[in-house]
């Protein structure tokens, strides 16, 4: 029986076939100006992608060490900060500040949903010398989306607190304004709504981003943004580029242009993730964050009874098919689907209806074909109209 290998996670998410004949070339050298014109034209379509006309830079290496290079360059040694945790990432921006030496203030939810914008609005007010908010956009251990909008309306209004934002798997998954609602710092991760391999991080800094960098007095070399500015501004890194995956952005950056820009990717995961969730509520599976829930995947309790182990390594073996399973105080607890990136309606109706031939198998008591009905009928409702056919990508 023919298994075809397919990626359920939110990251790596399945790579274009754009992407995959872009990095089958011949490797380019990095100062060039065959490489800069590349370089040139990245950063253009990742100022359409983030939604900015400020500076927007690449570095090579994973979301994380992105996530390093914002914290490293907008706070000195000692300065406080505020990190909401609401999951295993948000624990992240926590132990970054401790590892650079700040005093970190942790403004926590549960794991499933998401600090409020008042809360912060209280800590800030209670403390004026709080140089930077740091969150994610999604929480992508859990599901949980952040307020992104009505966090930056109350950090603009403080000229001395920066908003720094994680958003490695939620840009391209979720509507985010980066210039209109005056975001200081975005971190984005090229393995997720890009479809990219893993190795680049893009981000991108305000002017009021900016001033604090210029003048940060944290330790800085490899992620020193005042030099890759530098540098990037005529169409180099300021070290050796990841360069098979830089021609390999500028194809996805050209695919998404052709879908109609990053807001045609957002419709696109919102589809999945209500297709999902109507799905999960049709066969009884809880959502991880039914409150707070956002469109970069979809995390679901397993029924009473079940492992959820057990679904993760049933839905591999017979179907091929990879999704993701908990993290940090949910491994072992929860699983996780993504919608992010390169994936359609025919993959998630596929997911779907294979989920339901392993939780039958598994034991739980359903009629098959509910989730199917549920994913159909939440697909009709958003899309009462068959989309305009486009040429084949």
């Amino acid at each position: 029986m023919i298994r075809k290998p397919r990626l359920f996670t939110p990251g790596p998410t399945p790579l274009h076939p754009a992407v995959l004949e872009a990095m089958a070339r011949p490797i380019p050298h990095h100062r060039t100006d065959e490489f800069r014109a590349v370089f040139k034209e990245c950063i253009v379509g990742l100022k359409s992608f983030l939604k900015t006309q400020d500076d927007v830079l690449v570095l090579a290496c994973s979301g994380t060490g992105g996530m390093e290079a914002a914290l490293a360059n907008v706070l000195d040694p000692g300065d406080k900060m505020v990190a909401l945790v609401a999951g295993n990432f948000g624990e992240r921006w926590e132990k970054l500040g401790k590892a650079y030496g700040m005093q970190v203030q942790v403004l926590k939810a549960a794991w499933g949903d998401a600090v409020p914008p008042a809360e912060v609005a209280k800590a800030l007010d209670a403390d004026p010398a709080i140089k930077a908010v740091f969150v994610q956009f999604s929480e992508s251990s859990t599901g949980a989306r952040h307020d992104i909008e009505g966090l930056a309306r109350i950090t603009r209004e403080r000229p001395g607190t920066l908003l720094v934002v994680d958003a490695i798997s939620g840009a391209g998954a979720m509507a985010l304004e980066t210039q209109a609602w005056g975001v200081d710092v975005v971190v984005v991760g090229s393995q997720k709504a890009l479809a990219l391999p893993p190795g680049l991080a893009f981000l991108s800094a305000s002017a009021r981003a900016w001033e604090r960098i210029e003048s940060a007095k944290s330790p800085r070399f490899y992620f020193d943004l005042r030099r890759e500015r530098k540098a990037q501004g005529g169409g180099e890194s300021a070290f050796t580029p990841a360069i098979s995956n830089m021609v390999a952005l500028r194809a996805a950056l050209e695919f998404v242009q052709g879908l109609g820009g990053v807001d045609a990717l957002v419709k696109n995961a919102g589809t999945l993730a209500a297709c999902t969730r109507a799905a999960a509520a049709a066969l009884g599976l809880p959502l991880v964050a039914p409150r707070a829930h956002g469109d970069a995947l979809t995390a679901l309790y397993p029924p009473s009874g079940i492992d959820s182990g057990a679904i993760v390594k049933a839905l591999k073996a017979e179907f091929g098919s990879t999704v993701a399973g908990g993290q940090g105080d949910l491994k072992g607890k929860i699983f996780r689907v993504a919608h992010l990136g390169y994936y359609d309606t025919t993959d998630i109706f596929g997911m779907l209806a294979s989920l339901e031939v392993v939780l039958h198998r598994l034991g739980h008591k359903f009629d098959l074909g509910a989730g199917m009905a549920a994913a159909e009928k939440a697909y009709l409702e958003r899309m009462p109209q068959a989309p305009a056919p486009k040429a084949a990508v």
